[in-house]
């Protein structure tokens, strides 16, 4: 007997689906699942000879469970249908050994000839194949496969684009769908610089094979129309090189490209190439594309809203943080060079934009709860006793405590709580220890010991560039994470890293030279 699982997440297409699996000819059981949870569920309970899944379901891809197969050992047969197969995603069928990826929609007879290839010799010889039987829905399948990728559509407009925090993330997403709904390979969204009457493109797909100029302005475009509202839309099916392309040192002639609106004013435009029909737009995909710009409409509206509440806010609390630190003329802007620092560190480390800036917030953040430690020991001229250094050591749970409740900064509250956990665990506050401790925090433990090294202190004078390299190799592994001490030692090789060490120190009276064992203790409380 055969045991075959249909998953897909609309119950009219699964059941057509699952017919015309039985009309295979020999024994066989078809299980059905509606979700990648109830397959994975499914899976995990007995063995299959065969996979036939739909590509997007409700709780995400199934590319993504046939991947957990294939790294688990399994190798069974799988038929990949979807209404629209980019070539990516074709790409990573074909990696994962996809057995046969099908386009809604098919014929049923099509989706038999893909499941004999399931067959072996034995299942063969028991039993004839026999002609399909023409159930009634069947006729109704194409109709059921189009109104499953629309309702498919309409659930990844609503639901998953405004999971997306950031305005580039909304856009990026907001062009994958687009392209899905006119079944085009390729495209990209570009924003109007209203000043200087240029686009800038804040999202492309399919265009890796292009020199693309991210920035031209409106004039090298036939997208005027489209900013000053002059036109609702653009369509050039095939121009033959008569019109304008679509955008500099880009060849393709035909295109679709709508507006992007802000508040009902034209900011920008959603450019789509490379269609499979060279057929107009029907009017349920026009009319589709006209709900996806309204929403996200309304997310860059609610974006650009919160993301000028949360630079307030977080400008705010950087002042806070450097006012206290201008009560001490030795700690004076050390928050300022640390997020400079783990900036640099985070761009040598290969991090993307987003969280090389999330980096630098967190490393200007990391001392704000220090305004919680009391001035008699902040400020305290002389070497902490234990108890003093014990509540100093509170100040990354006080600043943990601080940004609690601001949902703009959760991953900035993971370097504030943890920039002085250590590698072997005999950090504080929570004595995490290797990769429990977030990388970013990580990042920033590095900048903060650098700069409490190359600064001058109320308790010894500011140590040569040497001596920091010493105490970053010798303490890799132990205290730092080696990753990041070998990018932060080539840093500093390479002259990017300054310090107020000096052969003759200027107004430095009274500050005294410490041991390495010293040094050490001093940074663990910069």
């Amino acid at each position: 007997m055969l045991d075959i699982l249909v998953l897909e997440d609309q119950p009219a297409v699964r059941e057509v689906m699952t017919e015309i699996v039985q009309d295979l000819g020999v024994e066989i059981y078809v299980g059905q699942a509606s979700s990648l949870s109830e397959a994975r569920t499914m899976l995990a309970k007995q063995p299959w000879q065969g996979l036939v899944t739909d590509l997007s379901l409700g709780d995400g891809q199934s590319l993504a469970l046939i991947e957990e197969l294939r790294e688990a050992g399994n190798d069974m047969p799988v038929i990949l249908v979807s209404g629209f197969l980019s070539a990516e995603r074709l790409q990573q069928a074909g990696r994962l050994n996809v057995a046969h990826v099908l386009a809604k929609p098919f014929d049923p007879e099509v989706l038999l000839d893909c499941m004999r290839t399931f067959l072996t010799a034995d299942d063969m010889d028991d039993a004839p194949i026999p002609k399909i039987h023409k159930h009634d829905n069947h006729r109704l399948l194409p109709e059921m496969f189009e109104m499953d990728r629309r309702l498919g559509l309409l659930y990844r407009m609503f639901d998953e684009i405004p999971k997306k925090h950031d305005v580039s993330g909304v856009c990026q997403a907001t062009l994958s769908l687009a392209l899905e709904m006119v079944h085009a390979e390729r495209g990209f969204l570009a924003l109007f610089e209203r000043k200087q009457e240029s686009l800038v493109i804040v999202a492309n797909k399919g265009m890796n094979d292009v020199a693309l100029t991210m920035q031209c302005s409106l004039g090298e475009t036939p997208f005027r129309p489209l900013i000053y509202a002059e036109e609702e839309y653009l369509e050039v099916l095939s121009s033959a090189g008569a019109s304008q392309a679509c955008w500099p040192d880009v060849s393709d002639d035909a295109y679709v490209a709508i507006p992007v609106s802000l508040q009902g004013i034209h900011m920008g435009v959603l450019c789509l190439m490379q269609r499979k029909s060279s057929e107009p737009l029907k009017s349920e995909e026009r009319h589709l594309l006209g709900l996806l710009m309204k929403e996200l409409d309304t997310l860059l509206d609610n974006r650009a809203v919160h993301a000028a509440l949360a630079d307030s806010m977080n400008q705010t609390l950087i002042g806070l943080v450097r006012s206290l630190e201008a009560r001490d003329r030795y700690t004076k802007d050390h928050s300022m060079r640390v997020g400079h620092l783990s900036m640099v560190f985070a761009q040598e480390l290969g991090l993307d934009e987003e969280t090389i800036q999330i980096i630098r917030t967190g490393g200007r953040l990391h001392d704000i709860g220090k305004v919680g430690v009391a001035d008699a020991v902040l400020l305290k001229p002389g070497r902490y006793t234990k108890q003093e250094f014990a509540k100093m050591k509170a100040h990354p749970g006080i600043g943990d405590s601080i940004l609690k409740n601001m949902d703009s900064l959760v991953r900035e509250r993971l370097m504030v709580r943890h920039h002085h956990e250590r590698m072997d665990g005999r950090g504080y506050p929570d004595r995490l220890a290797g990769e429990d401790i977030p990388f970013e925090a990580r990042i920033v433990c590095v900048a903060d010991a650098i700069d409490a090294m190359t600064t001058h202190r109320v308790y010894r004078m500011a140590k040569p560039l040497s001596f920091c390299l010493e105490q970053l190799r010798n303490n890799s592994g132990i205290q730092f994470d080696p990753q990041v001490v070998e990018v932060a030692v080539s840093v500093i090789e390479n002259g990017l890293v300054h310090t107020q060490a000096n052969p003759t120190p200027k107004n430095t009276e009274g500050l005294m030279p410490l041991s390495a064992s010293d040094m050490m203790e001093g940074v663990l409380h910069a």
